[in-house]
């Protein structure tokens, strides 16, 4: 009995280890996500309220060219969202990003539009990480893979709303579905990405 468990394991093995080489991720799948989700975004928040969103790219320096960016919204003026995103694919289609809170950040406010000035620090400024899913759809559109689901640490939007994002660079476009609390009303906000190429 025990030969037999043993052999099933490895088969299982095996063949998992096959799937996972066939789905492997390449350089380009990881450049791919990441270039889609950066730019700055018009954020339609209600009927006259608008938020600038900026996903910059930063740290390209380290390593791996296609892991970090730094996400900043700003609405009335005010900053209302910093967080930094890393980027880890799982295979071609599942994308990790990883969402971190800034230990100082006041000093980073207004810096996506001087992504050099990330250059002098390193991930020790960062803290407390959660943790998001995004799956590819098609080339270039990609979504968080349950959703509308809660997310917390999205400090933009009132606590308890469910949440669910979409990427989608043809149409240069980035997506937020949000049910309010305590509703099955889904409100889909859009934001046009500004290009800046």
């Amino acid at each position: 009995m025990k030969k037999i468990a043993l052999l099933l394991t490895a088969i299982f093995l095996t063949i998992s280890g096959f799937a996972q080489k066939q789905d492997a991720f390449t350089e380009e799948d990881a450049k791919q996500f990441y270039r889609t989700m950066q730019g700055d975004y018009v954020m339609q928040v209600n009927d006259s309220t608008t938020a600038m969103v900026h996903f910059t790219p930063i740290w390209e320096n380290l390593g791996n060219r296609f892991q970090w960016l730094y996400l900043e919204a700003v609405m009335d003026k005010q900053v209302v969202l910093q967080k930094v995103l890393e980027m880890t694919p799982k295979n071609s289609k599942i994308f990790m990003v990883k969402v971190y809170d800034l230990k100082n950040p006041q000093q980073f406010v207004g810096k996506w539009a001087n992504r050099n000035y990330f250059d002098g620090f390193t991930p020790s400024m960062l803290k407390s990480g959660k943790r998001m899913t995004f799956v590819k759809t098609s080339d270039f559109s990609y979504q968080t893979n349950v959703g509308p689901k809660r997310f917390g640490f999205i400090d933009c939007f009132p606590k308890g709303d469910l949440l669910h994002f979409k990427f989608v660079q043809e149409d240069e476009r980035f997506y937020i579905k949000r049910i309010p609390k305590g509703t099955n009303r889904i409100l889909g906000y859009q934001g046009l990405k500004e290009l800046t190429d």
